[in-house]
């Protein structure tokens, strides 16, 4: 999964509104006058942006991908059983595991209606409740 941060820690310099007077090279504010138009201003330096990348363990067994009503539920199903490799539950929906020897259950909830999926290790096979 590869995830990314941004920093928001820029300093933004205010500006004020310059005028040219009378010919002048000069440029004036309310403040009084600055320095000439030929003069550039120093540069402000600019954050990198940090990137952290976490590695996931690689799965054991095939990955079987469920998509029901409250979401996405990912698992590996092999020798060793199953295994949850990801629940992303829709927008609305939060997402409680279940876990017993030979089974797992991931219900994608959104108040008293969800969407139960199940992986059960000793069949090799997923399969789906909506409620």
């Amino acid at each position: 999964m590869l995830r990314d941060e941004f920093v928001d820690d820029v300093r933004v310099q205010p500006m004020a509104a310059n005028t040219l007077a009378d010919g002048n090279d000069r440029l004036r504010t309310g403040d009084g006058p600055t320095p000439s138009a030929s003069s550039t201003p120093e540069p402000t330096p600019t954050p990198t942006p940090r990137r952290t990348v976490k590695k996931t363990p690689k799965p054991r067994g095939d990955v079987k991908v469920v998509t029901v009503k409250g979401g996405e539920v990912a698992f590996t199903i092999g020798a060793a059983g199953c295994g949850l490799v990801s629940a992303t539950p829709n927008s609305g929906y939060t997402a409680k595991v279940s876990k017993n020897d030979g089974w797992i259950r991931v219900d994608l909830v959104q108040a008293e209606h969800g969407s139960a999926v199940f992986c059960i290790g000793a069949e090799r096979r997923t399969d789906t409740w909506e409620y």
